[in-house]
């Protein structure tokens, strides 16, 4: 089976949030939700939406609340439903990119180098100050310093925010260096990797392409367009 370009999955994934983005209807953002979590279920994506969950969820709660404040419950729970969909489809969808890839198809895409540097460095690093930073939290505590989130505790988190800094300074040195040595801005860049558009690519383009089309005339009433 020949392998997908990355322009093509970065289209794929881009229609399928602004699919969830088009829906209006309370039907519709139902059957998305049933959607995502089949489609969770049968690809066997269920720890890594557990832990998009972690982030996901108090925010979905907090704008239910508040809509249920300032609206009726049919609109908060509707509000609720489509920020629960944008999120899940957004961490699936992108989920299928490596930053390898990501950077890739924005760079044949005419994407200034620098932005691309910035959008795969960020996606890089991230997880790994996250790893940093649950690694730092963990030696504190085992010395002894109760880091949990409590208000009597706020002035112990500088136990953590110093190690933490030093290590994003540590890192951010090194990656300049690295920078610098592969000569970082030099104009006529050559690809390590040359991306050329297969016959499925096109198909699959052009099927994503109509069938986002054909939902967003379905949801906006122009049914004539469909047909």
């Amino acid at each position: 089976m020949e392998k997908t370009d990355p322009r093509t999955k970065l289209l794929v994934c881009i229609l399928v949030v602004a699919a969830v983005f088009a829906a209006q209807r309370f039907a519709t953002v139902l059957a998305q939700s049933a959607i995502i979590l089949t489609a969770v279920l049968v690809l066997r994506k269920g720890r890594f939406f557990a832990q998009g969950l972690k982030l996901t969820m108090p925010m979905v709660g907090l704008v239910f609340i508040v809509s249920l404040l300032c609206l009726d419950s049919e609109t908060a729970f509707l509000l609720a439903m489509r920020l629960f969909n944008i999120f899940t489809a957004s961490q699936q969808a992108f989920g299928y990119l490596t930053p390898e890839e990501l950077s890739c198809a924005l760079r044949y895409m005419k994407v200034p180098f620098g932005v691309v540097f910035m959008i795969s460095t960020g996606l890089r690093f991230v997880p790994l100050m996250r790893k940093k930073i649950a690694s730092v939290r963990e030696a504190q505590m085992s010395r002894g310093i109760d880091l949990r989130f409590r208000l009597k505790n706020a002035g112990n988190f500088m136990a953590m925010m110093v190690p933490v800094l030093t290590q994003s300074l540590v890192l951010s040195d090194e990656l300049a260096v690295a920078m610098e040595v592969r000569g970082f801005g030099m104009k006529n860049r050559s690809f390590r990797k040359k991306l050329r558009f297969r016959r499925t690519d096109y198909l699959l383009c052009i099927f994503s392409t109509l069938a986002f089309a054909a939902f967003v005339a379905w949801e906006s009433g122009l049914c004539w367009f469909v047909l």
